[in-house]
């Protein structure tokens, strides 16, 4: 059972040892290029509007914000951290030729 904040980085496997988001936030700032991640496996979180989400110690999520110094000016208002958003967005204008937008 792993615990539901990873420390991930391009050259480290996920290091998913932090209970505490915040902790986890805090080594992450530590590192070269790292960032603290849900643990999917152990946190899923659900997609909505935004590019972000703020996510707490206490496991609740929230996937609303379009950038990440915004999310991340809310996580540590929180006392969590901000993690990419499980299915993102996508940004820009309507695809004229797609099934969704077209016609």
């Amino acid at each position: 059972m792993a615990a539901p904040f990873c420390l991930t980085s391009q050259v480290l496997q996920p290091q998913c040892i932090y209970y505490d988001a915040q902790l986890c936030a805090r080594d992450a700032a530590q590192q070269k290029n790292a960032v603290c991640s849900a643990n999917p496996a152990e946190m899923p979180l659900s997609a909505n509007v935004g590019q972000y989400c703020v996510v707490t110690s206490a496991r609740s999520s929230n996937c609303t914000y379009a950038d990440r110094q915004t999310c991340a000016r809310a996580a540590t208002e929180q006392r969590g951290t901000c993690v990419i958003a499980p299915t993102r967005q996508s940004v820009g204008a309507p695809d004229p030729y797609s099934a969704q937008n077209g016609f």
